[in-house]
């Protein structure tokens, strides 16, 4: 049976904010309290060294530090933060990050219009699924957890953005495109080597490939 991420409701795993790789003991209380992958997977994130970035999925999974063939202690990844406090950094990803409906008196704009790329393909946009209807990338990114399980959406806008921005991220455009598309459809993704990963585990990920 497929289970699909846009029915569940449950409390996001993450802030969206910079976070580096958790270490060794994080990973095992993590397994510890049954959240996330299943056991076997959850067991070699948890035992695996923390040396470096794996920046595919794959290498995540398997725990593969010659990623490229090399070593790389940073995939270069931004973090949502990032992304969603400096919509002018978008003209290099070839996305638009749209216009803010009210001229703040803060740096940071936090409601922007509907004329950015929008998330979906129904609507113009660039992902797979229905689940945050109109909305643009730049507004997913804004989403509390409530609406946005996981924080899925914005890590997804993220890791979209860092492979249309950064040369050897380790993803490319489709790559992201497709991850998405198989945890709407699926529930799970699959990477090309390894157990398949949970939309908890995708966000993990991307998470590893921030700086």
């Amino acid at each position: 049976m497929s289970h699909n991420i846009e029915d569940k409701e449950t409390t996001p795993s993450s802030s969206g904010e910079n976070t580096r790789p958790e270490g060794v003991s994080d990973k095992r209380r993590y397994l510890i309290k049954g959240i996330g992958a299943a056991t076997p997977l959850m067991m070699t994130i948890a035992s695996r060294p923390v040396m470096g970035a794996q920046c595919t999925p794959s290498a995540w999974v398997s725990g593969n530090l010659s990623d490229h063939g090399q070593t790389r202690m940073s995939c270069g990844g931004r973090s949502p933060g990032y992304w969603k406090t400096r919509g002018g950094r978008w003209v290099v990803t070839g996305f638009v990050s749209g216009t803010c409906k009210h001229h703040a008196l803060t740096r940071v704009c936090r409601d922007y219009k509907h004329d950015g790329t929008a998330f979906h393909q129904s609507a113009g946009g660039v992902f797979a699924g229905s689940a945050f209807g109109h909305k643009t990338m730049m507004q997913v990114l804004w989403l509390n957890g409530n609406e946005d399980p996981y924080q899925l959406g914005a890590h997804i806008v993220a890791a979209l953005l860092n492979a249309a921005s950064i040369p050897d991220y380790g993803m490319d455009r489709n790559d992201v495109i497709d991850m998405y598309r198989q945890l709407v459809t699926t529930g799970l993704y699959q990477p090309s080597v390894g157990d398949p990963l949970t939309a908890q585990d995708c966000v993990r990920f991307i998470q590893n490939t921030f700086e």
